[in-house]
């Protein structure tokens, strides 16, 4: 159980991000997102092939795959037109959902394994043990059921496999782009504009959601928060010094609101279904406890977000921009500095 401290810690481990899914130092734009999104649809599709007892990983590592494409996609929406974006993206959505239902069996079983661990030595022995189960039997049949349907899986793979098809069909030389009519420019201005909209969206979706303490609302906040974290992981070569620092408070601010999330979704179901929880008085305890865990992930969530968004949109795009500029100096410098023999 990660503790709010924890969430809160400081610390920054360059090392600890994947650089397959970073902008390459001299790679074009075009080029490294093309990359990073055919590799991520591969992925997504690939946990599939495992066998059933990798099941449930295989659906979550599918869905934050799918989510790391459709943050890459709104980075250089721009350069897509919106035709093609909606597309694409609404295709990722659609396929995502198919999987939700499975992943949210697991996600509440974890917030609810969660709870009793945190506060397990103030509970007499054999707490909510019955829930646990119950709601360990709920997944395992949400998940066999997926198994047993002869379209579930057949249908995500087969939209990822399309997916997959299309994207490797973009072209990223220049001159067919210029042919073509599409493709994604190595330039600052190709980003500039989902860069700004991610961040500006995720700051007044964290207004919105302290005004109205709204659950839906703090879930829409999260999925902007995801967006930046993924697509601040792909631009760390600008900056890692400072550009990784951001990615991973935004992975805590993520992880956060993502506990709040379940735990609401819990409560939500142990209302519609008393039986997973049948003792009353477990229940009820089960609810103050619950409250008093999602207002502490909200105070930390604030504590997060205020550093994240303390910053304005446009000064937040024209300190990218500078930074894009010094990668590209550093690049012509590199290259000014090969010796041909």
């Amino acid at each position: 159980m990660t503790t709010l401290a924890t969430y809160l810690q400081a610390d920054q481990d360059l090392a600890s991000f994947n650089v397959s899914l970073q902008l390459g130092d001299s790679e074009p734009l075009g080029e490294g997102v093309k990359r990073v999104t055919m590799e991520q649809l591969e992925l997504a599709a690939s946990g599939f092939f495992d066998g059933e007892a990798v099941f449930g990983d295989a659906v979550h590592q599918s869905r934050k795959a799918i989510k790391r494409v459709r943050a890459l996609l709104r980075l250089v929406r721009g350069e897509l037109s919106e035709r093609v974006f909606t597309f694409e993206n609404t295709s990722l959505r659609d396929t995502a959902r198919l999987l939700s239902e499975i992943r949210a069996s697991q996600g509440v079983l974890d917030a609810a394994a969660s709870i009793r661990m945190l506060y397990g030595e103030l509970l007499a022995d054999g707490t909510f043990e019955e829930m646990l189960q119950r709601l360990t039997r709920r997944r395992d049949l949400m998940e066999l059921q997926a198994l047993e349907d002869p379209n579930l899986v057949g249908r995500v793979v087969r939209n990822l496999e399309r997916g997959y098809n299309r994207y490797s069909a973009w072209p990223t030389d220049p001159e067919a782009m210029r042919v073509y009519k599409m493709g994604i420019a190595d330039s600052y201005t190709s980003i500039d504009p989902g860069l700004g909209l991610t961040y500006s969206t995720g700051r007044k979706n964290m207004a919105q959601a302290y005004r109205s303490a709204n659950a839906e609302d703090f879930h829409d906040w999260r999925k902007r928060v995801k967006d930046l974290r993924h697509q601040m992981e792909f631009l760390a070569p600008l900056w890692p010094e400072v550009v990784v620092g951001t990615a991973m408070t935004l992975d805590r601010l993520g992880s956060i609101l993502g506990e709040d999330h379940d735990l609401a979704e819990l409560g939500e179901l142990l209302d519609a279904r008393a039986d997973l929880c049948p003792n009353p008085r477990e229940r009820s305890l089960f609810k103050a406890l619950t409250a008093q865990r999602r207002s502490e992930l909200r105070v930390a969530a604030e504590i997060l977000g205020r550093r994240i968004y303390a910053e304005r949109p446009k000064s937040l795009n024209g300190r990218f921009g500078e930074y894009w500029e010094a990668r590209k100096m550093a690049i012509a410098g590199s290259l000014d500095t090969i010796v041909v023999y």
